[in-house]
């Protein structure tokens, strides 16, 4: 990754112009700027095709669910036989990047053999690295996904619970349901947050020991184990923050500005005596990089500073000036098939 891929490119056309274009709706310029930009080069034209594909499976699979299952299955055995079935079924379960950083894949979980029961399908939302997104579940629930996160969850929800689950970063707006709770799991369900409708954000990256819920609005309920393997609930207020270590069990809660935990939403990252090393965290996830610090002198510092829709560099710029920190950018050498790349920063102590 170069520092020219850490912000998204202003030509690209939005998610809403593309699926006008799909569905037949865009005017002759929205069309033009459409077919101008897939023109440029073949990856944009593939990723038109892709997300062109998963309106049409969504398509299908509203049908679908508008029918009685049960029957819609009993015909389709009559037509497909089984492998026949096994190759629909591939075809529509798709994982395509769109332009607006997600991936989704689809999986089907038949249940048809019982009439009272519907075919599910687990859903995976993932925002790309170095990119942010947002979804809206069935409920009407809204999901903002901070860059290299997971959302994964089963349609339709369950009758008693909406359970989700999460890797990563997310930002919910929950839309109010007294009768079924609203219910995240993080940290290979190490902890759970319970809502009825209400705005909070999680941090629960996996290759960290810390979950970090903050409450916005609403209240919300957060059930893990203690250190004696009991399990336990802790409640929050709005704008108080719990941070739980799963590994330790320890649980701590704060109250705090929330607008530090969701500015990321907004492409827009607030410090204010921030210690480095949540600044370094922060901005690992945001531009999708790692830091490695040689002087540990540099993690006692602390930082403040409001950036908005800024490059990395400009901000690795700012930290050197008011610091005292030099930094090096070490590009990845790893090929794409290795995996996801990450650019390396190396923060010294300037002599």
């Amino acid at each position: 990754m170069v520092e020219s891929d850490l912000i998204v490119n202003e030509r690209e056309p939005n998610a809403s112009l593309l699926l006008s274009y799909i569905k037949g709706r865009a005017s002759a310029s929205e069309r033009k700027q459409v077919e101008e930009w897939m023109a440029e080069n073949e990856e944009n034209e593939q990723s038109v095709l892709q997300l062109g594909r998963i309106y049409f499976a969504q398509r299908t699979h509203q049908r679908i669910a508008s029918r009685d299952p049960h029957a819609a299955f009993e015909s389709m055995q009559k037509r497909k036989k089984g492998r026949q079935v096994k190759m629909w079924i591939q075809r529509i379960a798709v994982a395509a990047a769109c332009l607006t950083g997600v991936v989704f894949v689809t999986k089907y979980i038949s249940k048809a053999q019982k009439p009272a029961q519907q075919i599910s399908q687990l859903i995976t939302v993932e925002a790309n690295p170095g990119m942010r997104t947002h979804i809206h579940l069935p409920d009407g629930t809204t999901a903002y996904l901070n860059s290299n996160s997971t959302l994964t969850y089963t349609i339709p929800f369950d009758e008693k619970e909406r359970s989700v689950a999460l890797k990563g970063e997310a930002y919910f707006k929950v839309s109010h349901n007294a009768e079924q709770p609203f219910v995240v799991s993080v940290a290979d369900d190490n902890m759970h947050i319970r809502v009825l409708g209400t705005e909070f954000n999680v941090q629960a990256y996996q290759d960290e020991e810390n979950i970090q819920t903050t409450l916005v609005e609403g209240s919300v309920k957060l059930l893990y184990k203690n250190e004696s393997g009991k399990m336990v609930e802790q409640s929050l207020k709005p704008s108080e923050k719990a941070d739980f270590n799963h590994r330790s069990k320890n649980m701590m809660v704060k109250t705090v500005d929330t607008e530090f935990d969701t500015a990321w939403m907004d492409g827009r990252l607030v410090f204010k005596d921030t210690p480095l090393p949540e600044v370094l965290k922060k901005l690992s996830h945001f531009y999708n990089v790692k830091f490695e610090v040689t002087d540990p002198i540099i993690r006692s510092y602390n930082f403040t500073g409001t950036f908005s829709n800024r490059q990395l560099s400009q901000i690795l710029d700012y930290l050197k000036i008011s610091s005292n920190i030099n930094y090096t950018i070490n590009q990845s050498e790893k090929d794409d098939s290795e995996g996801v790349k990450y650019t390396t920063i190396v923060l010294r102590k300037r002599s």
